[in-house]
């Protein structure tokens, strides 16, 4: 959930008021690990801390040196977080990859792109000859019957339902 600087800037300050962060998160519905890191990030930069930043991209070397203070040398997560400006579920992932595989294993990640490609409908394409067609149809009609046979299955679950508990199912 996104929250604004005002938001951020008044659950810190109940926090620094003395309030516990868990109390303040379940009231200003905060997870308490965001707060957390909203406090550290405040402690270190002040209200420029509370800022969204732009999303940048870890080199190997970054990812190496996070992965090493948090795994190795123990560094709280949140401080981490607060320093590198890394969401804690990318020091989490990366810190998995490196004990499955090492630090090499952190350099095979490939950054994963914003754009959507490949999703929604493939165009159709128009068959070359008349077996693909044919083919297609096929293919098509396949699929059409495999859908009508699960609404069907999936209506008669329900009217089994219903008349186990005693009502009449509706007609369609």
């Amino acid at each position: 959930m996104k929250h604004s600087i005002e938001e951020r800037l008044l659950a810190v300050q109940k926090c620094l008021e003395g309030y516990a962060p868990k109390a303040v998160g379940r009231q200003m519905g905060i997870e308490d690990t965001e707060l957390s890191v909203w406090l550290s990030r405040y402690q270190l930069e002040g209200v420029a801390g509370l800022r969204k930043l732009p999303i940048k991209r870890a080199n190997f070397e970054t990812k190496c040196k996070i992965v090493c203070e948090f795994a190795e040398k123990g560094v709280p997560l949140r401080k981490i977080c607060a320093e590198y400006h890394v969401s804690r579920y990318a020091v989490q992932s990366w810190t998995r990859i490196y004990r499955q595989g090492g630090y090499e294993a952190l350099r095979a990640i490939k950054p994963q792109g914003t754009g959507r490609k490949g999703m929604g409908r493939r165009k159709k394409q128009e068959p070359q000859t008349e077996l693909e067609r044919l083919r297609y149809e096929n293919e098509y009609l396949r699929a059409e019957n495999a859908l009508l046979k699960k609404v069907r299955a999936l209506m008669e679950e329900r009217e089994k339902r219903l008349h186990e508990i005693g009502r009449k199912p509706s007609k369609h």
